[in-house]
């Protein structure tokens, strides 16, 4: 059995879903695809992801990214109502959304939301950043709504299990952003992630942690602990991003 990792697959574009139904039904039946977030948020487009995915895996994990919890095209209700959503929708499927073993390998999903401890977003994002108009977080801030999403997470018994791996939407360090990376696009960084999720990596024991959100493929080993993020990615990324569903582990 392996373990495949893909994010971000924006589904939304129509090149991006036919991508996920050209995948061979036959390659992946005894493996394990994690989904680390950002289907779409169109909830019956994130059910055509399911309906793809499902038939060509033994076992799927999904947690959701910020895109999944927009709710301005689905009703505008609040966002931790359109999670509670998907969770649900995902125990209709048999999908996992909690700590998963297989074998003597346990995989933990850890829910997150950026909260400023990147940075203070500066005039660009706070006018431009889409989240804050397509979120309804009734009023909460992002570090409260970290906050809340932090508090959720489950921090399993790691103890027998021979491997630890952690996944989250969201980065979990600064530090694994390039150090090129265009000054234009460093106005970013608050809204990627959280050290928070360092923390809970950490406190894991992980020896592995995939991610999602920045849309920039990585695999960098950093205090022993080695990141990847394996971002579809829009149609016009091509450059930055592999286009795949990557092989990160067997199991």
């Amino acid at each position: 059995m392996r373990l495949f990792l893909g994010s971000d697959f924006h589904v939304d574009y129509q090149e991006n879903l036919d991508w996920l139904r050209a995948l061979s039904r036959s390659e992946f039946t005894d493996d394990v695809l994690i989904v680390a977030g950002d289907l779409s948020d169109e909830i019956d487009l994130v059910k055509a992801c399911f309906d793809e995915l499902l038939p060509r895996y033994a076992k799927l994990v999904f947690l959701p990214g910020n895109h999944d919890l927009w709710t301005s095209r689905s009703g505008k209700g609040p966002s931790f109502d359109k999670f509670e959503t998907l969770n649900a929708l995902c125990r209709g499927y048999g999908i996992e959304t909690g700590p998963l073993a297989v074998g003597r390998t346990l995989i933990v999903p850890l829910l997150a939301w950026y909260d400023y401890s990147f940075g203070e977003p500066g005039p660009t994002i706070r006018r431009g950043w889409m989240d804050f108009y397509k979120c309804n977080w009734q009023g909460l801030t992002p570090p409260e709504v970290a906050a809340r999403f932090d508090a959720m997470n489950v921090i399993p018994e790691t103890s027998g299990f021979e491997a630890v791996y952690s996944v989250s939407h969201f980065v979990p360090r600064l530090d694994l952003m390039p150090a090129r990376y265009p000054e234009k696009h460093k106005a970013l960084f608050p809204v990627l992630g959280t050290d928070r999720l360092e923390a809970q990596i950490r406190r894991l024991g992980s020896s592995k942690h995939f991610y999602g959100h920045s849309h920039l493929n990585r695999n960098k080993v950093i205090d022993g602990v080695t990141y990847i993020n394996n971002a579809f990615g829009y149609p016009s990324e091509a450059e930055i991003s592999a286009k795949t569903i990557l092989h990160v582990a067997d199991l």
